[in-house]
């Protein structure tokens, strides 16, 4: 059973059925265009369909894979949507190189093979190891090499690096995701982390904040009616 399997076992495996993917499809640097290699490496189709409500749907049409696509408003969600109907298809061969009979299926940890996939496919470690501390974990800086990917994306793959952090995601001034791959965190920010956030979202620009051991990276993902603000912090002690 997936669940059976230490989560890092199962992002290992991941991260080397993508590094073979990408290899043989000839990608050897980001971006990763998850619909070019839905269409020309594996031989799927993909188009849109406004008559959907779901984001994206596939099936087989004269014996070839089919993605069709609900419109949405930024390319990256067409990119999360390919590249998570990229991992249904593979999934039986993924579930394979785990050990898995494929009809044993149960989410892990509260997510599916596939949105993992997704978030390694579009984020591969064999670069965002190094490209992440090189550019200092800057979102920003980060979503300029990685732009097929969300903001949100690149934020929380800094959780399956070795680094210590908590990643935090913040929309209209309600958290709506806070994580640590090392500490036991509040669902409150700290104090140090709330300043941070009321700059970022009143200056519309990143910030850095530096206090009582804490280290607190800021930056915003606004748009006209609704503002998202992405925290990367840091403590040099335990989380009480």
């Amino acid at each position: 059973m997936l669940q059976d399997i230490p989560r890092e076992d199962v992002l290992a495996k991941i991260d080397t059925f993508v590094e073979e993917l990408l290899r043989a499809a000839g990608v050897q640097q980001p971006p990763v265009d998850a619909i070019q290699l839905a269409q020309r490496h594996l031989g799927m189709i993909v188009c849109l369909d406004r008559r959907q409500s779901q984001r994206g749907r596939a099936q087989r049409t004269g014996g070839r894979p089919q993605i069709y696509l609900k419109p949405e408003p930024t390319e990256e969600r067409h990119q999360w949507t390919v590249a998570h109907e990229i991992g249904e298809h593979l999934k039986v061969r993924l579930l394979e190189r785990l050990g898995i009979d494929p009809h044993e299926t149960r989410a892990m940890a509260g997510e599916s093979l596939a949105n993992l996939f997704a978030h390694h496919l579009l984020v591969p470690t064999c670069w965002f190891a190094a490209d992440a501390p090189h550019l200092g974990y800057d979102v920003l800086e980060l979503k300029q090499r990685y732009p097929t990917a969300s903001h949100e994306v690149l934020a929380l793959r800094m959780l399956d690096l070795p680094e210590p952090a908590i990643i935090t995601i913040v929309d209209n001034d309600h958290i709506a995701r806070r994580r640590s791959n090392a500490w036991r965190v509040r669902k409150e920010l700290e104090p140090v982390e709330r300043q941070c956030q009321r700059y970022v979202n009143h200056h519309s620009r990143p910030k850095v904040l530096r206090e009582g051991g804490w280290t607190v990276q800021g930056w915003p993902v606004h748009q006209a009616d609704w503002k998202r603000e992405i925290l990367r912090s840091v403590v040099e002690m335990d989380v009480p």
